[in-house]
């Protein structure tokens, strides 16, 4: 085992997950450490929408708008099976700033800078130019819609991660298979110094309770709103702001075909924006069939920006802003079904206004050594989920700059995977047009690697009496699938895979026998007694409670 590593990375959400991979490939050696699970704070908190930078035509930034661009390929490339094109529709009034016309104009701005957009990209996740559609289609699309001056509607593509948390979890297993020891439910408890030169971290497993020093050259702190928590992590992030973000999920389907984006009822002034719109947009976000995701609504947060918690009356909060930006939907608290909330930098807010957070609108990355700070830590600033894959890059090119590592060869590809595959034939013959619904399935999910999953269903586990076993039909999630999680992607506890190996109660909350169900899967391999299994559940309905009405 590596007793030195080049790098440690300090938080596993996307920023940490994709910052591993890149340093991995670049022939480093790499620890990436997370305090919960993979991806279960501010990552888990959004739309799902992998944004192309279009919003930053108001603000005539270009820098922003390819850094957007180019790390949506780079994610579209990396995970085809889970990004996909999204159709994204905007009504058009008048003719002015939100006339049809000017829509156009920026469309065929932004599709020039976008002219690489599907460079190196399956056919079939190739997104279209901008385009438009007729008043008599957006009544259609968005029916009670507001016909007031109403000409049209402005379409563009962006894409969308249905499970962004199983997104995540991908780059964290990739950069295994390129060396990087990645490890969650490990808290980075104090940095060790030499002077004033990083030398190592000092970390507790929260599994046995253990505490050890890892030595390493550097660390990038990558920990989200728990940047600042840790001794030593200082220049730069002394007295940062934050504001909360909240998207909800609802159990309708509001509109047909496309995300939507729907003016806000506050006036609301950007004030880094050449062209003011005057308001913020809201998206509906069609999602799994059944639901609709809506957001973001944000707010000065005055608290710890680790200790953000939601209340109901937030949720109520939203829900009649929603109601007054689009009156037809209707939506009452037993229309949602569940919530994504988090904190994000801000730069300021008028308390005194219902929407006036000026959120930071470019990540950052800190080199402390070059403000006098404490030398090998560097500090991820994140603020934007689609531009982790510039982030990582950013970071690469400033440790080479400042020579803060020595020049390594590319890592090679470790296919970590069994050499000799259990034979798939006759398990397949048994089950017949059951296989290409499994095969569809876990090919969705797992992409090229779902044949590791299926060896699992091969092999005995979760086939029995002639039946596969399955967990939930909807969301589909097998019992092999349980298995695979726990042997092969750390899987400790029923959140884990309730909430981020799976999509399983990413939408609302699973029954109680299908909880209770997964929860004696687990403990049987995890040596759970009856009390722990009853524990498990108990947690993950817990994460319901703040719009629970029963």
């Amino acid at each position: 085992m590596t007793t030195h590593f080049d790098m440690v990375i300090i938080g596993g959400g996307i920023h940490g997950a994709v910052l591993a991979l890149e340093a991995a490939r670049a022939g480093y050696t790499v620890a990436l450490l997370e305090k919960g699970d993979f991806g279960h704070a501010t990552s888990a908190n959004s739309l799902k929408i992998i944004h192309g930078g279009i919003r930053y035509l108001q603000h005539g930034d270009f820098r922003r708008m390819r850094e957007s661009i180019v790390s949506r390929r780079a994610m579209m490339s990396f995970a085809p099976h889970l990004v996909k094109p999204l159709a994204c529709l905007m009504p058009t009034y008048g003719h002015g700033i939100r006339g049809r016309e000017m829509m156009r104009l920026a469309f065929g701005v932004y599709d020039l800078v976008a002219f690489d957009r599907n460079r190196g990209l399956d056919g079939k996740n190739h997104l279209p130019a901008g385009t438009s559609l007729s008043a008599d289609e957006c009544r259609w699309i968005i029916p009670g819609i507001d016909e007031n001056n109403l000409t049209g509607g402005a379409v563009w593509y962006d894409a969308i991660a249905e499970n962004s948390e199983r997104l995540t979890f991908e780059f964290v297993r990739e950069s295994a298979k390129y060396g990087g020891c990645v490890a969650n439910y490990m808290e980075v408890l104090s940095l060790e110094k030499s002077g004033n030169s990083l030398c190592g971290l000092r970390v507790r497993d929260l599994l046995d309770n253990s505490e050890f020093t890892l030595s390493c050259s550097l660390a990038v702190n990558a920990s989200g709103p728990q940047i600042g928590l840790l001794s030593g992590m200082e220049s730069g992030l002394v007295g940062q702001k934050w504001a909360t973000a909240i998207n909800i999920v609802v159990k309708k389907k509001l509109f047909k075909r496309y995300a939507v984006g729907l003016e806000g009822y506050t006036d609301y002034v950007d004030r880094d924006a050449v062209i003011k719109r005057g308001k913020r947009l809201f998206f509906f976000v069609p999602w799994r069939e059944e639901y609709t995701m809506i957001g973001t609504a944000y707010k000065p947060w005055t608290g710890p920006a680790d200790q953000f918690s939601l209340g109901k009356d937030d949720i109520n909060e939203v829900l009649e802003e929603i109601n007054k930006i689009y009156p037809p939907g209707q939506l009452s608290m037993d229309d949602v079904t569940f919530y994504h909330g988090g904190v994000l930098p801000m730069k300021e807010a008028d308390t005194q206004k219902p929407d006036s957070v000026q959120l930071n609108k470019s990540s950052e990355v800190l080199f402390h050594e070059k403000n006098g700070g404490l030398k090998g830590l560097i500090t991820i600033k994140g603020v934007k989920y689609t531009t982790a894959p510039d982030i990582a890059g950013r970071v690469l090119a400033g440790i080479r700059r400042l020579k803060m590592l020595p020049e390594k060869s590319p890592a090679a590809y470790a296919d970590t995977r069994k050499s000799l595959k259990p034979d798939f034939g006759p398990l397949i013959r048994e089950l017949g047009e059951e296989y290409l619904e499994l095969r569809s399935h876990l090919q969705s999910v797992y992409g090229p690697v779902w044949r590791d999953v299926f060896a699992f269903l091969v092999e005995g586990g979760g086939f029995r009496d002639g039946k596969v076993q399955r967990v939930s039909d909807s969301p589909l999630l097998l019992e092999a699938e349980v298995l695979y999680f726990i042997a092969e992607e750390m899987a400790s506890n029923l959140a884990d895979v309730v909430f981020r190996r799976s999509c399983l109660g990413s939408a609302e909350c699973p029954p109680l026998h299908v909880l209770q169900n997964l929860a004696r899967i687990m403990g049987r391999v995890l040596g759970w007694s009856k009390e722990e299994e009853a524990s498990q559940v108990a947690q993950v309905e817990h994460c319901y409670v703040t719009w629970n009405k029963s």
